[in-house]
């Protein structure tokens, strides 16, 4: 018995507690760290998934041939085309959307550790995220594709950024929702990583408008579908990683269970 320990007569000595060790420590800091780790890298999955869909599918749909034989027709082969980009926007957008959406609830299952959590939040992700992600084409691609030429088009920047924004803010919205319902979040912490998830398209896209025109400006990354397939999936990494990290900073914090310590006889 050492000379802090404190005797009574009729319980014995009383050592006090432990001092957490290094263990603890790397605990606290592994019990986040695992699961921000599986959000990031499942959602760069799903966006590089969602680039191989995209190329795959990269000018699928096209005017017909009667249109396409009508070479001064240009107004009935204007309306070929806008359908044509509306439809190509939907499959690639839609397929960005769906993957990542059902990447992110797989990601909040996983970091819940619940395998039902997992599959409702990957459903879920799947079904809205491709519907947040196809809807917004219809009505933003055919706008672009009839004032692609108008000057204010050709020379703003940020007409580019409110586009891809239109485009990609309802996949950070699905996205953000799926990892809620994988992680089984309610109230405030749930409409927190729906915004992060939106925070987190929205970066994104200012980020992928920034390195593109930086890095690559002869690469037309301020079109919906830029030119090469180099910066198509640099734009679906920046979208995905933004709203990986949004819905990391969601997480919350997770201590361990510190064991109470009672005195020998104090009950």
């Amino acid at each position: 018995m050492s000379s802090q320990d404190v005797t009574y007569p009729d319980r014995g000595p009383v050592v006090a507690p432990p001092s957490p060790g290094p263990m603890s420590t790397r605990g606290v800091f592994g019990s986040r760290f695992v699961p921000s780790v599986v959000v990031l890298v499942l959602a760069l999955l799903g966006g590089a998934l969602a680039w191989l869909v995209g190329e795959t599918m990269l000018d699928y749909f096209r005017p017909s041939r009667e249109a396409a034989a009508q070479a001064y027709n240009f107004q009935a082969l204007g309306q070929e085309m806008a359908k044509a980009s509306a439809r190509n926007g939907a499959v690639a957008f839609g397929a960005l959307g769906g993957l990542l959406g059902a990447a992110m609830g797989l990601a909040g299952g996983v970091a819940r550790r619940s395998v039902i959590a997992s599959l409702v939040g990957m459903l879920v992700g799947l079904i809205l995220g491709a519907l947040a992600g196809a809807l917004p084409s219809f009505a933003i691609m055919p706008w672009y594709w009839n004032h692609r030429n108008d000057e204010l088009v050709m020379t703003s920047l940020t007409v580019p950024l409110l586009i891809h924004a239109g485009l990609w803010s309802g996949v950070g919205l699905a996205a953000g929702l799926a990892f809620g319902m994988g992680s089984g979040y309610k109230g405030r912490r749930f409409v927190g990583v729906l915004l992060a998830g939106l925070a987190g398209a929205v970066i994104g896209t200012i980020v992928f408008e920034f390195l593109g025109g930086l890095l690559f400006p002869m690469a037309r990354t301020v079109e919906p579908f830029s030119a090469t397939p180099g910066t198509r999936l640099l734009a679906r990494i920046c979208v995905a990683g933004f709203i990986g990290l949004g819905a990391i900073l969601s997480l919350p914090e997770r201590r361990p269970r510190e064991a109470a310590s009672e005195p020998l006889g104090a009950r």
